[in-house]
Parts: structure tokens; sequence; C-alpha cells
């Protein structure tokens, strides 16, 4: 398995996917279609999911995600919830936001309600 290293640009995120189990992305999602965007992010973590490493540390840091986007990481966190309940992997997920964000810590957290069994931590950072 090779890791996906997906340079973030003005409407579309960044993602850094090692096969260690090391996983951060972020930034602004926009895309014009986000199905054709997120289709290999979403397949490179189907084939994670066969060989996941043995702990997965997840770091995510939103500024934007429209409505198309947040549905798509939607996919990838249930997708790693049920992960974790295999018990292959742990998976601990932080998540940074902007301090004054309260709507996306709602998505955050509302995506630990969809996973429960993936620890995490929020982080509110002002810059």
């Amino acid at each position: 398995m090779n890791p996906l290293i997906i340079e973030g640009k003005e409407k579309t995120p960044f993602f850094k996917l090692m096969p260690s189990g090391e996983l951060s992305f972020g930034g602004t999602s926009i895309p014009e279609d986000a199905a054709t965007f997120y289709f290999p992010i979403i397949d490179w973590f189907s084939d994670y999911y066969r060989t996941p490493g043995e702990e997965t540390q997840i770091q995510i840091s939103f500024k934007y995600l429209n409505s198309a986007s947040s549905s798509m990481i939607h996919k990838i966190m249930h997708m790693l919830g049920r992960l974790q309940e295999t018990g292959k992997t742990t998976i601990s997920c932080q998540w940074y936001y902007e301090l004054e964000d309260t709507d996306m810590l709602d998505f955050a957290k509302s995506m630990q309600d969809l996973a429960p069994e993936i620890k995490f931590t929020f982080q509110a950072k002002s810059d």
C-alpha cells in the first residue's frame, strides 16, 4: 500500500495518508465535483481498512467544508468507525478548528457521535 499525498489548493484540501497510520487532512474543501475529487481518497481508505497500521492517528484541520465535502468526510469517518470496531487498529483523532468557528466544532462533534469508538480530542486554534 502506497502513501497518498494531495497538495491543498484554493478549493481543495490537503491529504497526507500514510500506510503506517499517520493520517492528516484539512484546509478548504469546495471542489467543483466532490465525488470525483474524493474518489481516490475513499479508495485509499478502503485499502487501508484491509491492512491498517497498528495505531491510526488522525489530525484534521478544516477551515471550510461545503455540503458535498461534508458528506465525503462523513463517509470517511463512518469507515474509520467501522475499522475501529474490528479491533485491527486503535484510532485517535485530533480535530483542530478555528476558535470562533462553532459550526466546524459542531460538525466535528457530529463525527464523534458517528464513530464513538474513536478517541476524539478537539483543539481550538487562533491564527
